[in-house]
């Protein structure tokens, strides 16, 4: 299974008021497998903020126990000489996906994963009491299986990946009669995964100089070896042929007068 591209998404669940909730319920809908391989590899599941979130899942999360980089990544500064260029490529790249994925929704060629087509895994986070202004968040540290997008019936298409999350209040701090319904609400998070076609690269102009010097050199070798091998000298018949000739032909004249 090849997992290369890091993946983080964040649900926050905030309470803008206009009063506090004693418990609440997030519940997410985690594209997990397609086509018979991963999808969006769950590595890790990190809480956050108020409300002492905790969560659970329908499934054995990290089977492969798979390191988690992104915690790492954050500590890490780059170098002050020599880092100028890969960022300005990596920021030419960036552009070049960024355009070539806003062609593709428009032209509506983006595939849209959601639960309806793929298999998805269930998370569910009981919030405790959580304050007006306050939030809860909760990180999903993924993986994306790039081997599943490899595959020959996925080449050379871009899809939606796509997760719903919902919550729903079910208690508050004072009596919730005086409320005709609880809060609650669904979303949907989304990231793209673009087929790019990217443009051949132009050969650099000095590589076509030294294949060119290269060649030369060659055909003058072989050159060289073949007029050491006498390829060029010019075949000629032998002088004894010819002065026999030369003889033969007066005795022939002779002998032809004499029967005369």
């Amino acid at each position: 299974m090849l997992l290369l591209k890091t993946v983080l998404f964040l649900f926050q669940l905030r309470n803008r008021g206009p009063s506090t909730f004693s418990k609440a319920m997030l519940d997410i809908e985690w594209p997990y497998r397609f086509n018979n391989g991963s999808l969006l590899y769950i590595t890790k599941l990190e809480v956050d903020g108020d409300g002492g979130m905790n969560c659970s899942t329908d499934m054995e999360i990290n089977p492969l126990n798979v390191s988690n980089p992104l915690s790492a990544e954050k500590n890490i500064t780059s170098p002050s000489g020599g880092g100028g260029r890969d960022r300005t490529e990596g920021r030419n790249r960036n552009h070049v996906h960024r355009r070539e994925l806003e062609r593709k929704e428009m032209e509506g060629d983006l595939e849209t994963l959601d639960c309806s087509k793929v298999q998805c895994l269930k998370i569910r986070c009981q919030v405790g009491r959580v304050e007006r202004g306050q939030s809860a968040i909760l990180y999903i540290h993924s993986r994306l299986g790039v081997a599943t997008f490899l595959k020959a019936e996925s080449q050379n298409r871009s899809f939606t990946v796509r997760s719903s999350a919902s919550f729903s209040v079910i208690e508050m701090p004072y009596n919730k009669n005086l409320l005709s319904e609880l809060p609650s609400n669904t979303t949907t998070v989304s990231m793209s995964v673009i087929w790019v076609k990217s443009d051949p690269e132009p050969v650099p102009w000095w590589v076509v100089a030294l294949a060119l010097i290269a060649g030369l050199l060659l055909l003058a070798v072989l050159i060289f070896i073949m007029y050491k091998l006498g390829f060029f000298e010019r075949v000629r018949p032998p002088q004894e042929d010819s002065t026999e000739k030369e003889q033969l032909a007066p005795q022939e004249n002779g002998d032809r007068n004499t029967d005369a």
